[in-house]
């Protein structure tokens, strides 16, 4: 395989994986990039605005429009942070938990549905790479 491919197939599974993603939670009234940023916070509680965007590789100003859409919601809420007043704590509600937990089990299930459907790939192999990589780019 060419090294170039890698990027065709990256970006073919996290397109199909959104897609099917985003039929799974229609009714939710949630966008894709809104459900990563509400799982994303569930996992890493106590982040600032700042720190969550460089985590996840996002716009600051893109970030800033979903947290505000999420604020809306109710899902999250901002705080001032303790040590600088000029950073924002970005923390969950007990509705944003919820969901975002019901969101980690929809994308949780689709994956588990790929490797029952096809035991040729190790989920196990697969997740030790990727998490390999990312910890690669993160240190660029």
């Amino acid at each position: 395989m060419e090294l170039f491919e890698f990027s065709k197939y990256i970006a073919s599974v996290y397109r199909q994986s959104k897609n099917d993603f985003k039929q799974q939670i229609t009714e939710l009234d949630v966008r894709a990039t809104q459900s990563d940023l509400l799982m994303f916070i569930q996992d890493h509680p106590g982040l600032t605005q700042r720190q969550i965007a460089h985590n996840m590789t996002l716009d600051a100003s893109l970030l800033t429009k979903d947290i505000k859409i999420l604020i809306d919601h109710g899902w999250v809420q901002r705080e001032v942070h303790a040590k600088d007043r000029r950073a924002r704590v970005i923390t969950l509600t007990t509705a944003g938990t919820a969901l975002a937990q019901r969101l980690q089990t929809t994308m949780g299930n689709w994956w588990a549905d790929l490797f029952r459907s096809n035991p040729e790939i190790d989920s196990v192999v697969l997740g030790q790479q990727l998490e390999l990589v990312r910890k690669a780019l993160e240190e660029r």
